[in-house]
């Protein structure tokens, strides 16, 4: 589980980079997609695992 976190969030960064580099320059900093979509990315594996656990 804790391979799949990492790889996932660092293809979540990097979609969010590419993203934020191909997006209109006046929006340029604004969205902060490589940031937003890793922390979303791994509040998921966290609360995933909270819910796994609780269920047990």
């Amino acid at each position: 589980m804790y391979i799949g976190a990492i790889i996932s969030t660092l293809v979540a960064w990097f979609i969010g980079l590419v993203l934020d580099a191909n997006i209109s320059q006046d929006m340029l900093g604004f969205l902060e997609l490589r940031t937003l979509f890793p922390i979303l990315t791994m509040g998921v594996f966290v609360l995933k695992a909270i819910n796994d656990k609780n269920s047990k």
